[in-house]
């Protein structure tokens, strides 16, 4: 199965940090950040891994485009302007599966992903959301879930109320691309503009999942990050043949 990583982005938050370096390339202990996610999805059955970069894609592209990690094959798709998370997806739309899993390139979330993708998706659906529970989501955005249909987003939760929010992992249906082709053009965000009126139409669902979950997006959780990731070993890197 496929899984697609959105390592675009340009990590302006982390400062000096990625001035030189695109986030996903940001060491936690002396392993790439990128690696430690693309050895989970090997590691989970995944045999298709594809990076949406953008901002310094080239780097990506000179040290995985054709490489191998475990049974997987890695490609490395470049966007030519910033356009959103969808925008991304749009960009490589002749390189994606019809179902595909989408993952955050600056997080883990770190479960069971052979189990998150079963059973395939329903035809009446266009992706499945892994969900996570969070004591206060006062400052983050929350999932409204009745059974296992996502009905709505929120901005934010109230101070001090347990919610459920975005794990920033999803099984995807090549198909929701249709309405960004047309209706909502470019630039488009999956979070922001697409999986809410997906939501209203009942077109996903979502799986309440507990896991281990990691952010290196701004400096404080990235430094965290060098003494919390669980310790794990990184399946080996195989080098594409020239």
């Amino acid at each position: 199965m496929q899984i697609a990583f959105l390592v675009g982005g340009l990590g302006t938050r982390l400062g000096d940090l990625t001035a030189r370096t695109p986030k996903p390339l940001l060491p936690v202990g002396e392993t790439p950040f990128i690696e430690i996610l693309m050895s989970w999805a090997a590691t989970a059955g995944m045999t298709d891994i594809l990076l949406l970069a953008g901002h310094m894609g080239d780097q990506l592209s000179a040290r995985y485009d054709g490489a191998r990690m475990g049974d997987a094959t890695i490609r490395v798709a470049i966007e030519n302007q910033p356009a959103g998370t969808g925008g991304a997806l749009l960009a490589a739309e002749d390189l994606l599966t019809e179902h595909f899993v989408l993952a955050n390139g600056d997080s883990l979330f770190h479960v069971d992903l052979a189990a998150f993708v079963a059973p395939p998706l329903n035809n009446n659906l266009l992706g499945r959301l892994a969900l996570r529970r969070l004591e206060d989501t006062g400052r983050s955005g929350v999932v409204d879930l009745q059974g296992e249909r996502i009905t709505g987003f929120r901005h934010r939760g109230l101070p001090g109320e347990p919610g459920l929010i975005n794990g920033g992992l999803y099984l995807l249906r090549k198909e929701l691309l249709q309405p960004i082709r047309g209706d909502f053009g470019l630039p488009c965000s999956l979070e922001q503009d697409l999986f809410p009126v997906l939501a209203r139409d009942r077109f996903l669902s979502g799986r309440l999942l507990d896991g281990f979950f990691l952010d290196i997006g701004i400096p404080e959780d990235y430094a965290r990050a060098q003494t919390s990731l669980p310790a794990q070993s990184t399946l080996h890197l195989r080098k594409a043949q020239c």
